[in-house]
């Protein structure tokens, strides 16, 4: 009964260090004023998994006319 103890301890140990880690989240916005009027909405959010070293960039851009 102690071996499946330390087994069930050791599992939620090593489980729970791979749920404190989480992926690292950058966000930015921004607004420009179009040359002949209207506007420019721009988003970026990029993602970064320190566990596998993957990065994932999305980029939007919204233009409203006048």
């Amino acid at each position: 009964m102690k071996r499946f103890a330390f087994a069930v301890l050791v599992a939620t140990m090593f489980v729970g260090g791979f749920m404190t880690t989480g992926c690292e989240t950058s966000h930015s916005e921004s607004d420009t004023p179009g040359l002949f009027g209207g506007n420019k909405h721009e988003e970026t959010t990029t993602t970064k998994n320190p566990v596998t070293g993957d990065v994932n960039t999305e980029h939007k851009v919204q233009k409203t006319n006048p």
